[in-house]
């Protein structure tokens, strides 16, 4: 039987703002942005100079770090100082340095730059410390920026994707991607806005070259990258008497009739780059009514599956109450007898400042908790019990899904994010149940630490990688295709899983998020294993009788030693 969750008390991610209120947006965010970076300029003279997303490679060594600086700060006799550290096994920056660096500026063209060849000595998660120091001594322009290498291995999620703004035309598409598969995610979650799509009524434009509007699906596809793109919003620019719902949603039979046209279009031109769909983002339940979307998603599902059959249509949009990890949205289109209109659906199952393993406490729902242990196993069982006749069960979609890394204020941190976004893909694939997490988002959308809005990214807003796209990394390579054989402990305290058989890799953490690393008892076959912590990191273990497992917040891994 299907039921739902009818209350959320767990603030949510701010909703999605509307095409033109996200233009004006990040006109803001960027001119508030430009202004910050110049202060920063004037009053430290260091910037990084090296190429965006160069400081995240695939294998430790020397690596070269540019930085730039106003030559007018720049006196005889300056030099660039700077240390480096490396993270820890609990995700903290050791105070211990690992070596330091010196260089003197050269000026060139009304510039001046430094060059230094970092030495980077193992796989991990390191932040390089630069200060300008005068010939006298006196410190000043401090700059810190942080770099990885990557554990070994070429190993992908297959259900692994994250969202990205090239809809909201943010980022470099090609050069956020790179990053994007070097860490071993498969999908990336965007959208098409109708109003970008069709500006005027009855003219489309679709892109001619990789840097128009949306010529990031393509270059997607091309990269190996599967895009699951929204469609939405309504269109107030090209019709402005009509779409006054919420975000624009169609309600009446003309907006209908004229979105099922968009669809049409769109599904046309990247029907051979996109094989799935979602209907609308986070459709505003009970603002818009079950009726009215279920009115929508019919003509639509039709329409898409006359363009290209062998889509996958996804409904809900992650709408409903607290993203829908009851189910409820997909409920009320089983109760309509529409079942037959979509190939899945879709919730946005955020939990922060909660852990993904004991989540928080589900009031008026059939569901204790809301975490990934209760929710996964939850929409599997309603999906089994409710086959598309002829068809088999709905696939499960989670197109949100994230933690921010700050404010600390209100209990969050680049560690916690890092723990929750390793043990949400950890946890996911122990169920399999879905056909994809999407990661909510791949790159911050600001630079405010005070901002919660502005900090869910794995990478920051230059491309310098936080914990979480280390982490993520990390597991990523080392567990790859490995499908989840065994618990060995998995209880509200411990968590130690094996993926794999003959290959087997073992996986252990606590379900604290604020747990430091402390000795765990393990009942894991004796033996010689590598162990890799959260960023690659390795060390040989001696597994024997009576073992405990040095644990922590964050994942780590038992590779047996080959023999």
């Amino acid at each position: 039987m299907f039921v739902s969750c009818t209350k959320h008390d767990v603030p949510r991610r701010t909703r999605h703002l509307d095409p033109i209120l996200r233009v004006t947006s990040m006109l803001a965010v960027l001119s508030t942005g430009m202004a910050a970076a110049n202060l920063a300029f004037a009053d430290r003279g260091l910037q990084l100079a090296s190429a965006q997303g160069s400081l995240i490679s695939d294998d430790a060594g020397s690596k070269r770090i540019a930085l730039k600086m106003d030559p007018a700060s720049v006196s005889d006799g300056d030099q660039v100082v700077a240390t480096l550290y490396r993270y820890d096994d609990n995700a903290e920056l050791s105070p211990t340095p690992l070596d330091t660096y010196r260089a003197s500026p050269s000026k060139s063209k009304g510039s001046a730059q430094v060059a230094l060849n970092v030495s980077l000595p193992g796989a991990g998660l390191y932040t390089l410390d630069a200060k300008v120091v005068s010939k006298s001594g006196a410190e000043s322009d401090s700059f810190k920026i942080s770099l990885a290498a990557l554990a070994s291995g070429k190993g992908e999620f297959k259900e692994a994707g994250v969202a990205t703004h090239f809809g909201q035309r943010k980022g470099v598409p090609e050069t956020v991607m790179s990053l994007i598969k070097r860490a071993g995610f498969t999908w990336i979650r965007d959208e098409l806005y109708w109003t970008s799509v069709e500006p005027a009524p009855g003219q489309f434009q679709f892109p001619r070259k990789d840097s128009d509007y949306g010529g990031y699906v393509a270059q997607a596809a091309k990269m190996g990258l599967k895009p699951l793109i929204v469609l939405d919003y309504g269109n107030g620019r090209a019709y402005p008497a009509l779409f006054k719902g919420p975000k624009g949603f169609p309600q009446t039979q003309q907006e209908r009739d004229l979105f099922v046209r968009y669809a049409e279009k769109v599904v046309g031109f990247y029907g051979k780059y996109v094989k799935t769909w979602e209907i609308w983002n986070e459709p505003a339940f009970p603002s818009i009514s079950y009726d009215q979307y279920i009115a929508l998603l019919k003509p639509v599902y039709t329409a898409i599956k006359k363009q290209s059959p062998d889509a996958s249509v996804v409904s809900c949009g992650g709408g409903g109450a607290g993203g829908g990890p009851g189910g409820d949205c997909i409920v009320q289109i089983v109760k309509a007898n529409a079942l037959a209109y979509q190939d899945g659906f879709s919730i946005h199952p955020y939990m922060s400042p909660y852990d993904p393993d004991r989540g928080y406490e589900a009031k008026g729902s059939p569901l204790p908790r809301v975490n990934v242990s209760t929710v996964w196993p939850h929409l599997q069982r309603m999906t089994q019990s409710h086959p598309r006749p002829g068809v088999g069960r709905l696939k499960v979609y989670i197109t949100e899904i994230g933690w921010p890394s700050s404010p600390a204020d209100a209990g969050l941190s680049e560690q916690k994010q890092a723990a929750a976004a390793a043990r949400t893909f950890l946890l996911s694939r122990r169920f399999g149940t879905v056909e994809t997490v999407i990661w909510y988002d791949f790159v911050d959308d600001g630079v405010d630490p005070a901002e919660k809005e502005a900090n869910f990214g794995l990478v920051r807003l230059d491309l310098t990688p936080k914990p979480a796209y280390v982490a993520a990394a990390t597991l990523f390579r080392t567990i790859g295709a490995r499908t989840f054989n065994r618990s060995f402990v998995d209880d509200d305290k411990t968590k130690i899983y094996q993926y794999g058989s003959d290959d087997r890799v073992i996986v252990g953490w606590k379900g604290d998020s604020d747990a430091d690393p402390t000795p765990t008892p393990a009942p894991i076959p004796p033996g010689t294993y590598k162990q890799l912590d959260w960023q690659g990191a390795a060390s040989t273990i001696e597994v024997k009788e009576g073992f405990e497992w040095k644990l922590g917040a964050l994942p780590k891994y038992l590779i047996p030693a080959a023999k």
